[in-house]
């Protein structure tokens, strides 16, 4: 699952849409973290609802993500 558009942030905590690289279905995640660690291991383990895989499952690698905040930053 790969983040399509991110809906509502505050602070580091965010909602928003994913899309599944294999099936192409879209699903809400209502509880997300921008930061370095949540997009390279937590985002990658996430399981479509639709095709029960994950981005791991398909050996998609993970695209370069620029959280909002730089890394360490405290807010």
């Amino acid at each position: 699952m790969k983040i399509l558009k991110i809906t509502a942030q505050h602070r580091r905590d965010f909602i928003a849409i994913l899309i599944c690289e294999g099936c192409k279905h879209k699903q809400e995640l209502t509880k997300g973290y921008d930061d370095k660690h949540y997009h390279e291991v937590v985002m990658p383990a996430i399981v479509c609802l639709s095709c029960g895989k994950s981005r791991k499952d398909l050996n998609v690698p993970n695209p370069e993500i620029v959280t909002k905040y730089p890394e360490g930053y405290q807010i």
